[in-house]
């Protein structure tokens, strides 16, 4: 009941996917479309999100600023840990054990120690961030976080963790993803039912794409060339 997030595994053979309203996370076999396992996570979890080697599986709880860190194979916990309240989702830098989570109730990006399972730091977001979503991009130099209500996004240094900007986008940005080449951002906003699509070049937004009533999340999937 109630799925929020989900994730794919790095082969794409497992669906990870978060059930908030009955407080566990399901495995899905993704070439038989069946749950494969379920995962009992405590309460109201929303982000979930697999590490780059396949091996972890983080999964967020909303209300007690909860991080479970379970076995992909086994899927037995292998840390417990906790920041501010409300963490939304999580990334990861591929080339460094380290993990991103924002804490939309106080505003801060946490800088997570994956091999340690600690909170290494915590880096202030501009004021009225209220962040959602996190991405880094494939080289590993960028992160951007969606700041909910603030009607921005966020983009920090990876390695240095400095804000280098804040971009305006549509109302109450949600999910956010990078297009493949890694030139655009889209960000889903809710309250003002589009897509702001982000030329991260120039550092501005520079279309909208409606988008039905009250979109939160975006991915991409890629098209297959024809000859």
């Amino acid at each position: 009941s109630d799925p929020e997030e989900f994730a794919l595994s790095p082969d794409g053979s497992k669906l990870y996917v978060s059930n908030e309203d009955v407080k566990t996370a399901s495995i899905v076999d993704v070439a038989t479309a069946k749950v494969q396992h379920i995962i009992l996570v405590g309460q109201e979890p929303e982000g979930v999100a697999v590490t780059p080697d396949g091996n972890q599986i983080y999964v967020t709880g909303e209300a007690g600023g909860d991080i479970l860190v379970f076995d992909a194979h086994n899927y037995k916990t292998v840390a417990h840990f906790k920041v501010p309240p409300r963490p939304r989702s999580v990334d990861f830098r591929t080339d460094a054990p380290i993990a991103f989570i924002p804490s939309e109730s106080a505003g801060i990006l946490n800088i997570i120690d994956t091999d340690t399972s600690t909170v290494s730091r915590a880096i202030t977001l501009p004021k009225g961030s209220r962040p959602m979503r996190v991405r880094v991009n494939k080289d590993n130099t960028k992160v951007y976080v969606s700041d909910g209500r603030a009607g921005t996004v966020t983009v920090l240094d990876a390695r240095t963790y400095n804000i280098d900007s804040t971009i305006k986008v549509g109302k109450r940005p949600w999910g956010i993803v990078l297009s493949p080449d890694g030139k655009f951002l889209y960000s889903a906003n809710g309250p003002s039912n589009d897509v702001s699509v982000v030329d991260l070049a120039q550092g501005k937004e520079i279309a909208r794409i409606k988008a039905g009533d009250s979109p939160w999340g975006v991915t991409i999937v890629p098209t297959t060339a024809r000859r």
